[in-house]
């Protein structure tokens, strides 16, 4: 029986850090949502590019969403 309380005390301490891990804006969240702009594929022209990317803005969000990875 002892082992039963050690193996719900563990759980109990590893489900504990999930609220931080995957609530919004958490961790994992802002992992999938930058994966999600990467994926975008899209193109933008050169005067886009240079309103939105240019002089090292290249991974803002702004840039991503507008002309996707460059």
């Amino acid at each position: 029986m002892p082992w039963m309380t050690f193996w719900v005390c563990a759980l109990s301490c590893a489900v504990m850090g999930c609220p931080e891990v995957h609530r919004r804006d958490g961790l994992v969240d802002r992992a999938a949502h930058q994966d999600a702009l990467e994926s975008i594929p899209t193109k933008c022209s050169v005067d886009d590019y240079t309103r939105y990317c240019d002089g090292g803005r290249e991974q803002s969000e702004t840039c991503i969403q507008r002309c996707g990875e460059q």
